[in-house]
């Protein structure tokens, strides 16, 4: 079990920069706001009548390092199942969608304020869980949690998210392989697919993740079979590939070397490249047996 000399040993601090830290949480925090946007670009209202925004929280210079550390040192060393992409390192959004490839009928869903949803209460029972002692859980909580929440923009952040998901994630990857579906992640995406209709089980999948204390972005939940998209991907019985307005984009391009064309050509030489490789090879490489 870990314990609080062995902590600062990992996070190469004192007791007192500690006490530092967890004195003056406040001064390593600052906030980016952003306006949330429907799909035609309207900012979004609350039932209060207030503007929606997202709220970013990106730490600063000791705070960061430490949870740079925190991140290397203590969470990557717990892996996290297969059904996870976001926030994975080697895992991207065109991988979370090739695993979709082949099947007919697709649930997708949405968590709403996924990360600001999971509170400093959650965090603190998956440390717990995760052979943490209590001491050190409670610091650990209070170096990656920022106003009772789980902060959006720290380099732990995703991370911790995908590791407090799994109470809900467990479950959703017994029921789905009992009845043969293919489930992933990416951050607060999930997908849920099969070669059969398996519409029956889409109150128990939401059933499951809303008794975890998560929540459902309702206008972002779908059951399709035509043209259905992971990730924005289009995933097809025999490939994957981007919609047309990505072309659309590469062919407006004047100039061919900016950084935003470089990018746009090459994440669709990426898909490209992906739908052409069989899929029972890419999961092989995904998940490498030890």
């Amino acid at each position: 079990m870990l314990d609080v000399p062995k902590l600062l040993r990992i996070l190469k601090i004192s007791q007192k920069e500690l006490d530092h830290l967890l004195n003056n949480i406040d001064n390593f925090y600052y906030l980016i706001s952003n306006p949330k946007l429907d799909r035609k670009g309207i900012q979004l209202i609350d039932k209060n009548g207030k503007p929606r925004t997202r709220d970013l929280y990106p730490s600063l210079t000791l705070m960061k390092s430490v949870q740079k550390r925190i991140h290397v040192q203590l969470l990557k060393t717990i892996k996290l199942p297969n059904y996870a992409f976001g926030g994975v390192a080697k895992r991207d959004n065109i991988l979370n969608a090739k695993m979709h490839q082949g099947n007919k009928f697709f649930f997708n869903t949405d968590l709403r304020n996924f990360y600001p949803g999971i509170s400093h209460h959650q965090v603190f029972e998956m440390y717990v869980k995760r052979n943490f002692s209590p001491t050190a859980a409670r610091i650990l909580t209070k170096l990656t949690t920022y106003k009772g929440m789980l902060p959006q923009g720290t380099p732990t952040s995703p991370y911790l998210a995908n590791l407090v998901f799994v109470s809900a994630g467990l479950e959703l990857e017994q029921l789905t392989k009992k009845h043969g579906m293919t489930l992933t992640t990416f951050v607060d995406d999930i997908t849920i697919s099969s070669k059969t209709d398996f519409k029956p089980f889409v109150n128990e999948i939401l059933q499951i993740i809303t008794s975890k204390g998560f929540k459902i972005s309702h206008n972002k939940t779908f059951y399709q079979t035509k043209q259905p998209k992971v990730t924005n991907v289009i995933v097809n019985n025999n490939g994957i590939q981007l919609p047309d307005s990505y072309k659309k984009k590469i062919d407006s391009f004047e100039d061919r070397e900016t950084p935003q064309a470089k990018g746009t050509i090459n994440y669709y030489k990426r898909v490209y490249k992906i739908s052409k490789i069989k899929a029972s090879k890419i999961k092989e490489k995904t998940f490498p047996k030890s």
